[in-house]
């Protein structure tokens, strides 16, 4: 770096950030050589000034002024800032003082964490007579602190029933930029937490609660202030639906999918339905279920978003936003470069609101699926073929177990995690099979995972035991220590306690099995309710609500 006194070029060592001089003359003559510092005094306004931004993406603060006063010998003055803290320094002369602006760096560019920078302001004096030469005399230094917030962006689940203790994923950016964060939910700390090496993550294990809406509050030792947070855990008091049914539009042949809206307590169905495919909405209040509410666009699949605040649901080429309540339709974007006889198929979404889209061949065959960016607006195909996969996202977000297959394959073929933080699918240790008609279950935390309806893994894919062939729909607590499957031989559910390892054999049954209040038909889809207290079972002929059985 070069810095310009008079006539004469001095390079001087570079230091991190110094991002430049500020040089002005003050008199036309000069005085007597090496006046040093007390006869050529600088003194500044005030030590330290201080920024702050409530994240990375906020504005950049206000710039900050300071004055510079010098003594009479002083011919030059040298402003010279350094630190991450500082983008920049300017400087208005007055005589014999001169306001300096402190410029400070743009949040998005340093990211969340606690700042410095400096400002160096050296007084220059003739070192001879003839002022040829210049000596460095008084300086004064001013010291920058910039804090720059971490972000809460989101808590999944984000709704949970009341009275219970568990364990919610908060995301965000800068959680380890500050030291020792802890948790609160509303004014009540969180028994553990853990934070992710990348600092994007906590896992915070909360208390039981009241139903309410809880603020999920950051506190770090070396946080100034209250960390910003909009984001809340709703709490709410598990419901006891009674056992009932629910009837289907006319002209209804199957159902897609089951939806359970925890924070509205509402039901929606994707249903196959003469002349189109229907989103359907069922409303609890009051004690009794209302009837539906319907969306007739030929949707193939929906899924409510990490936040509730949007529905997504797709058709055969495209991705629809909907409102979860009234239905209506968002603006719609299509799958770009679809293959020639393939259709969209599933969609689940991951903590971070980004959707996993799955396609079908009419025929056999592996085609491309789809990542869907809500806030982005975008759809991109995601890179891995698979052959008519199916996608069940466990509870918290962080994941999606996938099988695949068709009929016709005369081998098995991987089945494959994804994962909601890279986006990226692994099949490390996964088994290999040939999906059936029962979808995969999965537990809140990735525990237990089953398959085809009959077997029972870790979360590491050991296979711990089975369940009966004639299972054709299973569910898992939300702990993953208990299984509920409708068995079609047993004509109703039964319960499994598999938190045990049963070294591969089958599982007995817990109690007998429990009927339910009406035939739902086949092709069944089965869900359960975040408090594990009400199964709903959804076939050709209607829809069952179930209360699960007490084993």
């Amino acid at each position: 770096m070069r810095l310009f006194l008079g006539d004469k070029v001095h390079y001087l060592p570079g230091a991190r950030r110094v991002a430049g001089f500020l040089l002005f003359g003050l008199l036309a003559g000069c005085g007597g050589g090496g006046g040093g510092d007390d006869s050529a005094p600088v003194q500044i306004s005030t030590n330290a000034i201080a920024f702050s931004a409530t994240g990375p993406s906020a504005a950049v603060p206000a710039s900050q002024t300071f004055t510079a006063t010098f003594g009479k010998d002083v011919v030059q003055l040298a402003v010279v800032h350094s630190g991450d803290a500082i983008a920049a320094t300017s400087s208005v002369q007055s005589g014999r003082s001169a306001t300096i602006t402190v410029v400070p760096a743009s949040p998005a560019a340093i990211g969340p964490g606690v700042f410095q920078g400096a400002v160096a302001v050296t007084g220059y004096t003739c070192a001879d007579t003839t002022c040829s030469r210049m000596a460095a005399g008084s300086s004064a230094t001013l010291l920058v602190n910039y804090q720059v917030s971490p972000v809460i962006q989101s808590v999944t689940p984000y709704v949970t029933p009341s009275g219970v203790s568990d364990t919610v994923i908060i995301r965000g950016l800068g959680f380890q930029a500050f030291s020792s964060p802890t948790v609160r939910f509303g004014d009540t700390a969180a028994t553990s937490v853990t934070i992710n090496t990348a600092g994007t993550e906590l896992s915070a294990t909360y208390p039981a609660l009241a139903a309410g809406t809880y603020t999920v509050h950051l506190d770090a030792t070396n946080h100034t202030g209250e960390v910003p947070s909009n984001v809340a855990l709703r709490v709410v008091d598990p419901v006891a639906f009674a056992a009932t049914t629910l009837d289907h539009p006319a002209s209804t042949t199957a159902v897609r999918r089951l939806v359970y809206d925890a924070e509205r307590q509402a039901l929606l169905s994707v249903t196959d339905t003469a002349p189109v495919n229907l989103i359907n909405r069922y409303q609890y209040a009051n004690g009794a279920w209302g009837a539906p509410t319907e969306s007739a666009h030929g949707f193939v699949d929906a899924a409510l978003t990490a936040d509730g605040t949007r529905l997504l649901a797709i058709n055969p080429t495209s991705v629809v936003p909907m409102d979860p309540v009234t239905l209506a339709l968002g603006t719609g974007l299509d799958a770009p470069s679809l293959v020639t006889n393939s259709a969209l198929k599933n969609i689940v979404v991951g903590y971070d609101n980004q959707a996993l889209i799955t396609t079908s061949l009419t025929t056999s065959g592996s085609t491309q699926g789809y990542l869907y960016d809500p806030a982005a607006g975008t759809v991109l195909l995601n890179g891995t073929s698979l052959n008519n996969a199916t996608p069940v996202m466990a509870g918290n977000g962080v994941g999606a177990v996938v099988v695949q297959g068709d009929p016709t394959l005369t081998s098995d073929v991987a089945s494959y995690v994804y994962s909601s933080s890279s986006h990226a699918f692994s099949s490390t240790g996964t088994p290999t099979l040939r999906q059936n008609t029962v979808a995969p279950a999965v537990g809140r935390s990735f525990n237990r995972v089953v398959l085809n309806g009959t077997k029972v893994y870790d979360g590491n894919f050991s296979l711990l035991g089975t369940l009966p062939d004639t299972t054709t729909a299973v569910v898992l607590r939300s702990d993953g220590n208990r299984a509920y499957a409708y068995d079609s031989a047993a004509g109703g559910i039964l319960v499994y306690d598999i938190s045990v390892d049963r070294d591969e054999a089958a599982y007995t049954a817990l109690g007998a099995v429990t009927p339910l209040a009406a035939d739902p038909g086949t092709g069944l889809q089965m869900i359960i309710t975040p408090d594990g207290g009400t199964l709903f079972i959804g076939g050709s002929l209607r829809i069952v609500v179930q209360p699960t059985p007490a084993q």
